[in-house]
């Protein structure tokens, strides 16, 4: 839930397998694979790829140019890579976090806070096309009250645009915008459930102020919210999806159907949830063969923290992906990372895990992390392993759609069809 500069990282890799060089006009092909398309499985397809998109994908045999390089598909299952809809990154080194969620399968990041100048250093990444970075989605400096969250993580608070009443939510989205910002975020959380200090935050007219000034420039809101009160609230406002669900001990028997007649996605951030709730998933992933295999020396220092003693209950949050998968609500796979315990690419396997243990099937899970998030935050272009789409690929051994943990097992990894380097 708390933004972070630092943050540390730990892994849940598999058997990396060597591939021949790809070849260098960008051609290859797989064969006989198993495809998860985003939303369905298939088995022995053959997928072709040319100029970072795919050219084909289909149980027939794929006719391809002579010297195309061939990868064997057998007992692999290829995926559209995988999307963290909820990182915060380190002003210090955004590309290091980038690069990192890049090797872990995470092609494209959804950044949940950036102040103007770190907005800036994403866009010359993305302006870049850079192949050894994830691809970054963001939303600017965040919507709070004056001395709400998470101004009391910023020795410099005073410096961050706040609002105190609706009528200075138009002006407060414009700027955001004109910074660089691509969705609008709205902090809508006094802290008191799940930390001892309550804090100010926004009231409800002016949330939906924000949602409103947003959605007039065709931008998304979404909100942070703290406990099930507020997300109810959020809902109310007009929001397009909720940054977390909430600690405590259960849910209300209607949560699913509020959530689904607002029309939002909810991002669950399980993980960190898991964290407040003193069950970390940190010390998990370092008793884990190759932990550190693939982590930066710069990334490793919350993820080892000890857990925290806490008497919250995290029962609520499982009941209520229970609830929205019921209700057919879209729910997205996030981290959170780098808050405490959790770490950037590696967590996002660990997520996925939590959301099939919390009932969703793990083909529901596999598009949590893939189409849910592409179609969520309006990214057409990728999410689904179809013609025509961007050939950010994900190549693993096993079956992740019988067993979510098989995500791990990573072979390959392509960024628009350029084979990233673990």
């Amino acid at each position: 839930m708390a933004i972070r500069a630092v943050c540390a990282l730990v892994l849940l890799v598999s058997a990396t397998v060597l591939l021949p060089a790809q070849s260098a006009d960008g051609l290859f092909v797989i064969r006989n694979v198993r495809v998860f398309d985003g939303e369905t499985i298939a088995e022995r397809q053959t997928v072709f790829i040319r100029d970072g998109k795919i050219a084909a994908v289909g149980a027939a045999t794929t006719a391809v140019p002579e010297g195309t390089q061939e990868i064997a598909g057998e007992g692999r299952t290829l995926l559209p890579g995988l999307m963290d809809a909820h990182v915060h990154l380190p002003f210090f080194a955004p590309d290091q976090a980038l690069q990192q969620n890049l090797v872990f399968g995470v092609t494209t990041t959804v950044v949940m806070w950036a102040a103007p100048p770190l907005v800036a250093q994403l866009k010359a990444f993305e302006a870049a096309n850079r192949f050894d970075i994830a691809a970054v989605l963001t939303a600017g400096t965040g919507a709070t009250a004056p001395g709400g969250h998470p101004t009391q993580m910023d020795p410099q608070a005073s410096r961050l645009p706040t609002l105190t009443a609706p009528g200075e939510a138009d002006a407060f989205v414009a700027a955001r915008l004109a910074e660089g910002a691509e969705f609008i975020k709205i902090i809508y959380d006094d802290t008191s459930d799940a930390y001892p200090r309550k804090l100010p935050t926004l009231d409800e007219q002016t949330v939906a102020a924000v949602a409103r000034a947003a959605h007039a420039r065709g931008q998304l809101a979404v909100a942070h919210i703290g406990n099930e009160r507020f997300a109810r609230s959020a809902i109310a406002a007009g929001v397009d999806g909720l940054a977390h669900l909430f600690v405590g001990p259960t849910v209300s028997a209607d949560f699913g159907q509020v959530a689904a007649k607002g029309g939002v996605f909810v991002i669950s951030t399980l993980s960190v949830l898991y964290s407040v709730c003193g069950k970390p998933d940190g010390p998990g992933f370092l008793k884990e063969a190759d932990t550190m295999k693939y982590v930066k020396p710069q990334f490793r220092g919350l993820v080892e923290m000890p857990p925290a003693e806490s008497k919250l209950s995290c029962d609520a949050a499982p009941q209520a992906i229970r609830q929205l998968i019921a209700a057919k609500v879209p729910v997205l796979a996030g981290t959170d990372a780098p808050a405490p315990g959790l770490t950037y690419g590696a967590s996002l396997h660990k997520e996925l895990e939590h959301l099939v243990n919390a009932g969703l099937t793990p083909s529901a899970a596999l598009a949590a992390a893939t189409s849910a998030v592409a179609s969520a935050f309006r990214m057409n272009d990728r999410g689904r392993l179809r013609t025509g789409m961007r050939a950010d690929l994900l190549l693993v051994d096993g079956d992740p759609s019988k067993q979510i943990r098989d995500t791990r097992n990573i072979v390959a990894i392509w960024k628009q069809g350029v084979r990233v380097q673990r």
